[in-house]
């Protein structure tokens, strides 16, 4: 179990719900690049977990996205938190880089966070971003980032129909099925962000269309 080393205690201003998903925002303190982490504790003896911020690095609020694991230790209080109520940081930590040049974004639910803070960070040119979820409530922030990034900003929502491509450019079906069903260019850098199976299905598909290993770099949300 980790602990958080090195904290402050910051003070929640926002608790949202989007779709099957939470979103946290406190006041911002700490400079940070995109792509980079948090870890977020309630109090200093108990669990902590690192979180993408989802925020840009330029804003007033910083904040996380988060899913609640029903036997864990963490999210389901998280969930429960409501402006007003202080959470502990600790980092800001690591380094999950938007690379320069042409590249594909690719995440599933909540690893959205790192590339939508990108993407806040004006780091969105040439790239494309594709999202997958179950259900389509759960494309969070899906104006702002359709304004930004048009029609390289690709949703795949695994539980609306048939795998069909409808009017509102919406896949339906699995991002590793709309994967699989391209060819993609081993010229360009891709990056990784979710479920762990996620990473390892989607990396073993980019692999086998040609993409170089070293061309894939990943994230995982546990």
């Amino acid at each position: 179990m980790m602990k958080v080393k090195s904290t402050h205690t910051v003070r929640i201003s926002s608790a949202k719900r989007l779709g099957s998903a939470f979103a946290l925002t406190w006041k911002r303190d700490f400079d940070f690049a995109a792509g980079q982490l948090v870890e977020v504790a309630l109090y200093e003896s108990g669990p902590s977990r690192l979180y993408s911020l989802f925020t840009g690095p330029r804003e007033d609020e910083a904040g996380i996205l988060f899913t609640v694991a029903e036997a864990g230790e963490l999210t389901p209080s998280l969930a429960g938190l409501a402006p007003g109520d202080n959470i502990l940081i600790g980092g800001p930590s690591g380094s999950f880089p938007a690379f320069p040049g042409p590249g594909l974004w690719i995440a599933n639910g909540t690893g959205l966070a790192p590339f939508l803070s990108m993407a806040r960070a004006g780091l969105s040119g040439g790239k494309r971003l594709l999202h997958g979820v179950r259900a389509p409530e759960d494309f969070y922030f899906a104006d702002e980032l359709a304004a930004v990034m048009g029609e390289r900003y690709i949703r795949c929502c695994s539980r609306s129909g048939p795998d069909t491509r409808n009017a509102t450019g919406t896949y339906h079906g699995r991002l590793t099925a709309f994967l699989e069903s391209g060819s993609w260019d081993p010229e360009l850098s891709y990056e990784l962000c979710g479920s762990a199976s996620m990473v390892v299905e989607v990396r073993d598909i980019l692999i086998g269309k040609g993409v170089p290993h070293p061309s894939i770099v990943s994230e995982v949300y546990f």
